[in-house]
């Protein structure tokens, strides 16, 4: 998820960390390169292209401004 080839120890794991947050609530969908993410379900808010970065698609909330 980082684009630092020496990403902080602390900073590693708390990213680790989210992107299991992102795999267990299933906010993050595995996608092919050019693969449309309009195509994704609304929940899906996240991305992982197959060299591993995790991209943010949409957000999600409740709709209160």
């Amino acid at each position: 998820m980082s684009t630092n080839p020496n990403p902080e120890p602390a900073r590693d794991v708390e990213a680790r960390k989210f992107v299991e947050s992102l795999e267990q609530t299933g906010q993050l969908a595995d996608i092919a390169k050019d693969e449309d993410t309009s195509k994704l379900p609304a929940h899906v808010t996240h991305v992982r292209y197959p060299d591993g970065t995790v991209k943010r698609i949409r957000f999600t909330g409740s709709g209160y401004r």
